[in-house]
């Protein structure tokens, strides 16, 4: 077996030392330490070389890739199902509904004074 120091390795490789020492703290590449000396074996960093940079490819259904396959939904995935459930006859945007907007800004005793005498005057 072919062991190599983290020198030889990363001039191997064309990074750094200290990328290298990095990738045996991270766990991406395998090492054993001979007193203050990290020693790789040969295949552990052909394994290592292998890898690709960067995030993951995309998923791929034969050859078209899925642009539409998100772990999650966005504001704007719910929102066509959230304005489509409104059933009330409101328009969504409640800020131009006569209705809504009337009693804004009024105290609760005021909005309680008004009922009532909305309520008496019906039944007079």
């Amino acid at each position: 077996m072919d062991v190599l120091t983290t020198k030889q390795a990363s001039e191997i490789l064309g990074v750094s030392r200290r990328r290298i020492i990095a990738l045996i703290e991270q766990g991406k590449l395998k090492a054993g330490k001979f007193a203050n000396v990290y020693t790789i074996a040969q295949k552990d960093l052909d394994a290592v070389r292998k890898r690709t940079n960067g995030r993951p490819t995309e998923k791929k259904n034969g050859d078209a890739a899925i642009e539409n396959d998100k772990p999650f939904k966005t504001i704007f995935d719910l929102a066509p199902d959230l304005i489509g459930s409104i059933k009330s006859g409101l328009p969504t945007d409640l800020s131009c509904n006569k209705e809504y907007r009337k009693d804004i800004g009024k105290k609760s005793a005021e909005k309680k004074a008004l009922e009532n005498r909305k309520r008496l005057s019906e039944d007079e």
